[in-house]
């Protein structure tokens, strides 16, 4: 990220974003849910606010709230929308010592939390009254059982603390009893100079932290506590902790690099998780150990072999990561720890991956003109072997989604349904009357002898062994949502859309939409991976933790 003056973007940054409100107005926390059955992570390293609390050091990040507890120094469960706030993109963040609540004002609206239930309540500036370009810039705490709002526009609202119902007052002369959040806070203490590790120089001067890629990284926000600590948000690397008695400025990373999230794969516990960003300049892939341990980022363009960051799957074995590009398929050695790109040079049909599968022999790769397969044992060694498959029958035809049921693998296709014999080295397309014949097909997923699609008109799914397509309600052609993926097991089938979730409960022979409303991060829904009784959602905003199959809860 290039350096900026901290006022112009702290300026702009909350009036261009207090214009981009949401359609969705949530109420608060979805009740039919316990806490944490919804649990999302975005890109949250960039920290607009830091609030002391109790047992937690909070910041307000451009992907929700970040919770830190400084008596166990680790990371909680962030807040997003998942947990009921009302929008993910978080101005301020507030905490009253007085009651436990914690506040935190939005580019939507202004949302508290109550602390026995842990439920969050929204309240939306156009309930307020408030214009299309005004938002709340100032949080105040009384010690006279009174809450009180400060718009940009300087318009003043005032609440008791516990029941909560804001009347818009006349502004008048500033009380001193009241702990004031954000644009009307006393400025801290100035910033010592802080001593940081090799990778990083911080500069308490121009507010800045400087990397080994000449990138500055600005100091946006910090909080002195009663132990000697100072807790710091950056634009760009998250939160930091330093010390006044060692003078010793770390990084605590957390959060994704980018948010959107095309591909998961988890191998050995660790988290890979990448997509196609909407800003290339702030592109990346996340490593992560999210129960244990912090992220690592990789940048592509700062490693050599990483060709690019537009990563749409992710596969892994125990020799190497592989990685799916719109600019060829990238792999990292695990014995080596080097990565290198395999491009239409090196014989791959075409650059534009869409997707990768895997048996004991290959790596297959669908892409926009065809598919390749790259012969494993060959991988590392001078004489690389990538052939074409099937050429030049399935020459210059897009393949979206690829899936293995023994020897077949199944493909999604621009034209419908192709099936490969992989012993045989031979297929071709389906091109019965029953079924989605010559139907763009994106999505595909394979249990026992099911086969699942997903088309431009719905779901549908055939029996390889009866050879008979399922009939309603297993075929769905009554959606018009985009389908980006499907997932099917013994249970259920899940089918990731630009409109929510779907799930078809096998039993009960009933769909169920999951949304924004139930605790999706966002409703574009792009990337599926199951984990036992909870399954994970990669969207445009992040990625998202479903407790789906909880004793407690029949949906």
């Amino acid at each position: 990220m290039g350096k900026f003056k901290k006022s112009l973007l702290c300026l702009l940054g909350c009036i261009t974003l207090g214009l981009a409100r949401e359609n969705i107005q949530i109420d608060g926390t979805n009740r039919d849910y316990r806490p944490e059955d919804w649990t999302s992570y975005s890109t949250t390293r960039f920290v607009k606010s830091v609030a002391i609390g109790h047992e937690n050091i909070f910041f307000a990040t451009t992907g929700g709230i970040t919770k830190y507890n400084f008596f166990s120094n680790q990371w909680q469960n962030p807040i997003t929308m998942s947990d009921g706030l009302g929008n993910n993109h978080v101005l301020l963040v507030a905490f009253d010592f007085n009651t436990g609540y914690l506040w935190a004002a939005t580019t939507d609206c202004i949302s508290y939390m109550e602390p026995a239930t842990q439920y969050w309540t929204n309240i939306y500036y156009d309930r307020l009254g408030l214009s299309l370009t005004d938002y709340i810039v100032s949080i105040g705490i009384g010690n006279d059982q009174q809450v009180y709002l400060v718009s940009a526009l300087d318009d003043l609202f005032v609440s008791n603390n516990l029941s909560i119902m804001f009347t818009r007052e006349r502004p008048g002369s500033p009380d001193a009893s009241i702990r004031w959040y954000g644009k009307n806070a006393p400025s801290p203490p100035p910033l010592p100079h802080l001593f940081m590790d090799d990778a990083y120089m911080f500069d308490e001067n121009d507010l800045t932290i400087d990397d080994t890629q000449l990138r500055s990284f600005d100091v946006t926000c910090w909080a002195f506590d009663e132990w000697n600590n100072i807790w710091i948000g950056t634009w760009g690397l998250g939160a930091a902790k330093a010390s006044t008695t060692s003078m010793r400025l770390e990084l605590l990373p957390f959060g994704l690099w980018q948010p959107s999230v095309d591909a998961i794969d988890i191998y050995n516990d660790q988290f890979w998780i990448g997509g196609i960003p909407a800003n290339l300049d702030s592109a990346g892939l996340t490593q992560w150990d999210i129960f244990r341990g912090e992220p690592k980022y990789l940048e592509p363009y700062l490693i050599t072999g990483f060709n690019n960051s537009e990563i749409t799957s992710i596969i892994q074995d125990d020799s190497y990561v592989w990685v799916g590009t719109h600019h060829g398929v990238s792999y990292l050695s695990n014995r080596t720890n080097r990565w290198r790109t395999f491009t239409i040079v090196d014989n791959l049909v075409d650059d534009w991956i869409q997707d990768l599968a895997a048996d004991s022999a290959f790596v297959y790769v669908a892409t926009a003109a065809g598919v390749s397969r790259i012969k494993k044992q060959t991988v590392g060694t001078d004489s690389v072997s990538i052939n074409h498959v099937l050429y030049p029958q399935l020459r210059n035809i897009s393949v979206y989604d690829l899936e293995f049921q023994a020897n077949l693998l199944w493909m999604a296709t621009e034209y419908g349904i192709f099936v490969y014999d992989t012993a045989q080295d031979s297929g071709g397309f389906y091109t019965g009357t029953v079924g989605p014949a010559n139907r763009e097909t994106f999505a595909v997923s394979v249990f026992q002898n099911e086969v699942w699609f997903g088309t431009e008109e719905g779901v549908s799914a055939f029996d390889v062994k009866s050879r008979e397509w399922l009939p309603p309600p297993a075929r769905r052609y009554e959606t018009n949502a985009s389908i980006n993926r499907i997932f099917a097991d013994d249970k259920a089938v899940w089918v990731a859309t630009n409109e929510g979730v779907f799930k078809y409960n096998k039993r009960s022979q009933h769909w169920r939409q999951y949304t924004v409303r139930d605790g999706l991060i966002s409703n574009s829904v792009y990337s599926l991976y199951p984990d036992n009784d909870y399954i994970w959602f990669g969207t445009s905003l992040g990625l998202t933790r479903f407790y789906w199959n909880a004793p407690y809860r029949i949906d």
